[in-house]
């Protein structure tokens, strides 16, 4: 793994873990909401959230730290990110995770 991943992959984990942080909580309900939305799953699951959430590519990933996972423009990338995966995440599979920035 690079060093790259390794701190991205840091990031996932500490924002996933964090249970105090009431916007932290409000986004991970968002990401459910979302995957409902878009007709990914029929009920997602909160493990169905961090599985998405997991297979988001960086860029999301850093836009989403920076200005908030609910941020109007991290919200179009994320819609982007779902309309051109949607059957690969239907179907629960590892996506690669993208790096480019």
């Amino acid at each position: 793994m690079s060093y790259k991943h390794n701190n991205l992959m840091a990031m996932r984990q500490n924002y996933w873990n964090d249970e105090s942080s009431a916007n932290v909580i409000s986004e991970k309900h968002y990401f459910q909401q979302t995957l409902i939305e878009h007709g990914v799953f029929e009920s997602a699951s909160i493990e169905d959230a961090k599985y998405f959430f997991f297979s988001l590519p960086s860029i999301i990933i850093v836009k989403g730290y920076a200005l908030g996972f609910m941020d109007h423009t991290v919200k179009i990338l994320i819609s982007k990110y779902i309309h051109d995966n949607k059957q690969m995440l239907m179907l629960r599979q590892d996506i690669k995770i993208q790096f480019r920035m």
